[in-house]
């Protein structure tokens, strides 16, 4: 048989509120030629019964079962048994607009790209916004330009959703198990072994935030900080051109971190503390002089590194905003 152009990885945990909201997107999609993989990762509720039950509707589904690994190690299996020339990813609480795959591929095949990204709409509760990030959209983006886009905080993100990777990338790779924020430790990496990246700015992928998410739990996430220190000591060895773009990526992912405990009202263990609280001076000059960075984040930076009871009025004010971004 010839294998699907596109293996579309979902890995699946005790979602079954919200997973045939997303397979029925899955199975909607005006492109067929996909196969869908979805990984069971030791799932305790509903949720394989309701995978079996789609996979009887149509045969491009298949169900691969394991052990509880985590997001990472789901996703290290699905990329394993993928048979096409494509990989997409889906997260199991998110859906996907009926063109999804057909703008990706399109935009792919017109612009010789080994990466195709898309925009997306986040998913309060049903009410969605597209998260318009205009940067960089709509041309074809060399790895270095890509690098830049993915740290700018004005264009596509680290996120695996809403892009399209030439399966060939993933070749000697595997996301970190027993990390969270895997794929900030993984895309630099894809972005930077690729030919070239296509972005355009359509909203094609729902992020539903919801509570009980791991980026939403009540439990701090401290992995930005090692990921983002990762992509600095690869970008000093492979791109030195980038440094101030990874220290960059640095400074806002340990502000981030400080973000998240603040809103939480949690007392930051000392081992945080000292790396939140003062390795962002460090890198304040290459936030300064990044072209990438817009002029209010700039401000941000500042007012975070000098007055912090200002940046924590103004900045964090609106916690009780559940879709509220922290940065």
């Amino acid at each position: 048989m010839r294998s699907p152009n596109i293996s579309l990885i979902i890995p699946v945990y005790n979602v079954e509120d919200y997973l045939p909201d997303c397979l029925d997107s899955v199975l909607a999609q005006s492109y067929a030629d996909f196969e869908v993989i979805a990984v069971n990762d030791g799932s305790t509720d509903r949720s394989r019964e309701i995978l079996a039950d789609y996979a009887k509707k149509d045969s491009r589904i298949r169900i691969i079962d394991q052990a509880n690994r985590g997001l990472a190690g789901a996703r290290n299996t699905g990329v394993a048994a993928a048979n096409g020339m494509y990989i997409a990813f889906v997260d199991s609480d998110d859906y996907i607009d009926s063109d999804y795959l057909s703008v990706m591929y399109s935009n792919a095949n017109e612009f010789n790209a080994d990466i195709s990204i898309s925009g997306r709409y986040i998913d309060c509760g049903g009410q969605s916004s597209h998260e318009i990030r205009p940067a960089f959209t709509s041309k074809r983006l060399g790895p270095i330009e890509a690098a830049r886009a993915l740290n700018s905080y004005r264009s596509f993100d680290m996120s695996m959703n809403g892009k399209l990777f030439l399966a060939s990338l993933f070749k000697g790779l595997a996301f970190p198990e027993g990390k969270n924020s895997e794929d900030q430790f993984m895309c630099y990496r894809l972005i930077l072994r690729s030919n070239c990246s296509y972005y355009e700015d359509r909203p094609l992928y729902y992020y539903r935030h919801r509570e009980g998410s791991i980026s939403r739990s009540s439990s701090v996430n401290v992995f930005p900080i090692e990921a983002s220190h990762e992509q600095l000591e690869y970008i000093r060895r492979h791109v030195p051109a980038l440094i101030n773009v990874a220290e960059t990526s640095c400074f806002f992912s340990q502000v981030a971190v400080y973000n998240a405990f603040a809103v939480r009202d949690l007392e930051m263990p000392n081992e945080i503390a000292n790396v939140v609280l003062k390795e962002p001076k460090r890198f304040l000059g290459s936030v300064i002089r990044n072209e990438d960075i817009p002029g209010f984040k700039k401000i941000q930076a500042i007012t975070y590194c000098f007055a912090r009871p200002v940046y924590k009025a103004v900045y964090l004010a609106r916690k009780d905003n559940l879709c509220q971004k922290l940065l």
